[in-house]
């Protein structure tokens, strides 16, 4: 999400970063008194910039899309998908002769005798390696969701306990930064957990389709002019690979069950769902709230401003999660969950068939929000607010205090601030 860029201007969208900045802050209105205000001004000053330089290095964006609240069409969709950032910087790395060395684990960071960071040693294919840093160390290691440990110390149990989306995001930066004085800020937020379906059982579009730049210009060029029904056909694979189902599911009549077949409270489903030994649960409804939830304004899942899917649509893109039968005995069966007693007793005057259950729907940590604290530039802090000379950290282990709940944050705070950090260590050096 951005303020101000080039795809914004050609779809005739006036838009500056201090409005981004009242928007971003609807989002998170409770937690304001809590938030960096300067880092999340610098965010929305900068992140339409990051959108036009990723284009410039080939990344394709479809869109700008709407979520309310932002008052314009703010969200950028890279095509295929995310992921496609990733290859197109890692290529132009390759071709700049940058230096990469994978799988390899960082075991701790150096001070020079005045007291900057200014070294790492690292472990890789067995081997011990120490690397001098001359300008500065950059922590770019995402957050740390896939910690169990770190999880358990600084969430509440049932985000501790969700399953990790990135469970690679083991958090050991946290920990050498901490090491040597670095100040840890909102350990304990977290937007979650959340409901998630399963990915199926076959790669959807977005991971088949190559990322050959004619191919993502035609995909953007399709979601620039294609009629809204087209558009909206396309999407849908993708909202049932990756999306959360509503839990409009519950306000209507839905509820909730666990894998032995027990009522779990649908007023907090996600959290219900982490308690769980399985961490799964299963959704069940019975014919009239099926019906709803198969046309408008009622959907399973949506992607704001772009689709909707239904019922009807996830029992043609995804029947592995739809699960049908004429009574609750016979639905349980299905799953594997018991008798169907439990269920009959949340309805005890519903018998008409059929009866449906979506899922299993697993309790997912999308992101945890704490991070390093950081200065504008991304200048990790110490415990006295203090630089801590020639150490940074970047995305989600420099979020710095900054909450980010909406659409496109965390990837324009990824990207604005590994941007802007490495705009500021090549100009020192004299580039």
């Amino acid at each position: 999400s951005g303020a101000g860029s080039r795809l914004q201007a050609q779809a005739g969208i006036r838009d500056d970063w201090t409005a981004f900045v009242d928007d971003m802050a609807k989002f998170t209105d409770d937690l304001l008194p809590e938030d960096n205000a300067r880092l999340r001004a610098w965010l929305a000053q900068h992140a339409a910039e990051t959108i036009d330089w990723l284009a410039d290095w080939g990344v394709v964006f479809a869109g700008p899309f709407a979520e309310p609240p932002n008052r314009v069409h703010r969200m950028h969709n890279a095509v295929p998908g995310a992921a496609s950032i990733t290859r197109r910087l890692i290529r132009a790395c390759r071709r700049l002769g940058v230096g990469m060395v994978l799988q390899a684990d960082v075991r701790a960071l150096h001070r020079n005798q005045i007291g900057r960071v200014q070294a790492l040693t690292y472990v890789s294919e067995g081997h011990t390696h120490t690397i001098s840093a001359e300008r500065g160390i950059v922590l770019a290691s995402g957050d740390f969701s896939g910690s169990t440990a770190m999880r358990q110390q600084f969430l509440r149990t049932p985000a501790a306990r969700a399953l990790p989306i990135n469970p690679d995001n083991q958090g050991q930066m946290f920990e050498l930064a901490h090491q040597l004085g670095a100040k840890y800020v909102h350990m304990g937020h977290v937007f979650g957990p959340q409901m998630r379906f399963p990915k199926g059982p076959h790669p959807g579009l977005a991971e088949r389709m190559p990322d050959w730049p004619w191919l993502c210009r035609l995909a953007s060029w399709f979601f620039a002019h294609a009629p809204d029904a087209l558009k909206k056909t396309l999407v849908k694979p993708l909202l049932m690979s990756h999306m959360s189902p509503s839990e409009a599911l519950f306000q209507q009549g839905a509820r909730l069950f666990d894998r032995r077949g027990q009522e779990l409270d649908h007023c907090s489903p996600a959290a219900a769902i982490a308690m769980t030994e399985e961490r799964q649960a299963f959704v069940v409804m019975p014919h009239a709230v099926a019906q709803q939830f198969s046309q408008l304004p009622h959907a399973v899942s949506t992607a704001p401003g772009i689709a909707y899917a239904h019922l009807g649509d996830y029992r043609k893109g995804r029947p592995d999660l739809v699960h049908e039968a004429n009574t609750l005995p016979a639905l349980a069966h299905i799953l594997g969950v018991g008798d169907g007693s439990s269920m009959a007793a949340a309805w005890p005057k519903e018998t008409a068939g059929p009866w449906v259950a979506l899922g299993p729907v697993q309790a997912m940590l999308t992101t945890t929000e704490g991070a390093l604290a950081t200065e504008v530039g991304g200048q990790v802090l110490d415990q006295q607010g203090c630089i801590i000379e020639g150490l940074y950290a970047v995305g989600c282990a420099g979020q710095g205090g900054l909450l980010l709940r909406g659409h496109g944050l965390h990837l324009a705070w990824a990207y604005t601030s590994g941007r802007m950090t490495g705009r500021h260590l090549a100009q020192e050096i004299g580039h």
